[in-house]
């Protein structure tokens, strides 16, 4: 069988980058392939994808040695007219892809290109509609979309264009749980029904893992493990856990035990259906101490919000009559369905929005009052798209110039910019420009420069965006730290197993309204959705358990 695509010693540096973003990458990609490429953040995925569709080098620039070819077109000579055809790339940053003004426009964009006529050009955009569960969105403004909307159109975009070679970076790092099973859903049926090959680079494994045919694992631009997912889970097991989903890390040490015991190979189960049928009768199943954050009473109210009200048209609100009270020593999780209105609420909890009806409050001002500079100083909002917040040419300078506009002199700046960068691990990057950077670190970065004025409410809007398991228990820590310091932190995720680690307190937000608030434990226990693998797994013999480590077990011997 003829290979779809092949590296062939490939090493490419970017533009002013020290270290080359791939080294000496040879491999095969086979027709009717799933292959899904793990690694940290900055370990070369990205840059493997666009190589894929001659991003890099044309439109990166930098120094480019070896070869790509697919369908034996060579990447660097082939014409982007014939690649576009073969190869179609959903991009880590949606909002980068979009060119059109409405949902429908925007899919049809990339069939116009293409010389597709237009009575099949309206099939096709129906078609892509559909399976993505876009269709009510056909005449939507791209403008007054959610992220994870956004991120669907780009992909519905691309599906109509039936390529050969399907690449995804993230593909659903901004969607919530039902949303990401219809995407990825849409991309399964692509595969199965023309023989697609899908190369998909994702962080949240418990998602896809089991939807792979093939791993690759990335460290420093090299692809350090090429191997099938079980082969995969077991080279993670010894020292690689968080690349497992839950269910394989819960199951990992008794299994192993087992097979070294009757010299067999120890299945791991990707999904909860695997691990449900693995679960033994006599298996000795007990929860283990509870350790999260703010185990102590809340403090202080640092925001209120009352009554509120917010949209876009006052004859259609997203959310009416919206009351929520923010305390210090609280870690908050604010989840929902993609377009619920998260993201939209929180702006206006530094007046960067106003509301239709109701106030805000902030450390008992009214928000309305605040100036902008006000506002931030107690308020810290770090967006979807850590982009939009840089306005430097080096890290070390946009961190300085957030300090600056908040009014700390010289001496304070250099010691809150030392806190914020050894928190976030940013030393290596402090000369390099942030907009060069990984979206992971990108959005490390984005959250240094909001956050490093010690506010009293930090609001994070899909932090784990990007960011690989290691940053993210990182992230998760820091967070814990803020909250232990009297902060009060606000995470908006779709990310499930992050909030079920962190948050001392979930929102659910829904028909246009709150439809739950409370203890982490006892919002995400038993839900359909907003629930962890463990959870689901394990709800009925331990309510309330959300992941592996709150779980001690005793085998049946063998």
């Amino acid at each position: 069988m003829t290979s779809i695509a092949r590296f062939e010693r490939v090493t490419y540096t970017y533009p002013g980058a020290p270290l080359p973003a791939l080294r000496d990458v040879s491999l095969s990609v086979e027709p009717a392939e799933v292959i899904l490429v793990l690694g940290g953040s900055g370990s070369g995925k990205s840059t493997f994808l666009r190589a894929l569709n001659g991003l890099v080098p044309h439109f990166h620039g930098g120094s480019f040695a070896g070869r790509v070819t697919v369908d034996e077109f060579d990447t660097r000579t082939a014409r982007p007219h014939d690649l576009a055809r073969r190869v179609g790339l959903v991009f880590q940053d949606p909002e980068d892809q979009t060119v059109m003004t409405t949902v429908e426009r925007e899919i049809a964009f990339g069939l116009e290109n293409l010389g597709v006529e237009s009575r099949a050009i309206t099939r096709l955009v129906e078609e892509a509609l559909v399976s993505l569960g876009l269709s009510y969105l056909r005449h939507a403004p791209l403008a007054e979309l959610s992220g994870g909307e956004l991120q669907k159109v780009a992909l519905a975009g691309v599906i109509a264009t039936q390529p050969h070679l399907l690449l995804l970076d993230e593909p659903t790092s901004q969607l919530d749980p039902v949303s990401s099973e219809e995407l990825l859903s849409a991309v399964r049926r692509l595969s199965e029904d023309t023989g697609a090959t899908i190369v998909l680079a994702e962080h949240r494994v418990e998602r896809c893992l089991h939807l792979a045919t093939r791993v690759l694992y990335m460290e420093d631009g090299m692809v350090t493990v090429d191997a099938a997912p079980q082969e995969f889970a077991h080279w993670a097991v010894d020292g690689h856990r968080e690349l497992l989903p839950p269910v394989a890390r819960l199951f990992a040490r008794r299994l192993n035990g087992r097979a070294k015991g009757r010299g067999e190979a120890a299945h791991l189960p990707m999904t909860v259906k695997d691990a449900r049928h693995m679960l033994d009768r006599s298996d000795a199943l007990t929860p283990a101490r509870r350790a999260v954050a703010g185990d102590g009473a809340p403090g202080d109210v640092v925001l209120q919000a009352s009554g509120l009200t917010v949209g876009y048209a006052r004859e259609a609100p997203l959310l009416e009559n919206v009351t929520l009270r923010l305390r210090r020593g609280e870690l908050v999780a604010l989840m929902g369905e993609n377009g619920a209105g998260k993201s939209t609420l929180v702006r206006h909890f530094n007046g960067l929005l106003q509301p239709q009806r109701g106030s805000v409050t902030l450390l008992g001002r009214d928000v309305a009052a605040l100036s902008v500079a006000e506002a931030a100083r107690s308020c810290a909002l770090l967006g979807q798209n850590p982009n939009d917040y840089f306005v430097r040419d080096t890290v070390a300078e946009e961190i300085d110039h957030t300090l600056a506009h908040l009014g700390f002199d010289q001496r304070q700046r250099g010691a809150l910019a030392a806190r914020i960068v050894a928190e976030l691990d940013l030393a290596d990057f402090l000369e390099r420009d942030p907009r060069a950077l990984s979206g992971g670190e990108r959005t490390r970065v984005a959250l240094a420069a909001v956050a490093c004025g010690d506010p009293a409410l930090v609001i994070l809007d899909e932090p784990t965006r990007g960011m690989d398991p290691t940053r993210k228990l990182g992230l998760a820590a820091t967070l814990r730290r803020w909250v232990a310091a009297g902060r009060c932190v606000l995470v908006v995720t779709h990310d499930v197993e992050f909030a079920a680690r962190c948050a001392t307190r979930v929102v659910v937000l829904g028909d246009g309204g709150v439809l739950a608030d409370g203890p982490a434990h006892d919002v995400l226990n038993g839900s359909l959705f907003f629930s962890t693998q463990v959870n689901r797994l394990l709800r009925h013999a331990l309510p309330g358990i959300l992941h592996e480590d709150e779980v001690c077990w005793e085998a049946s011997p063998a």
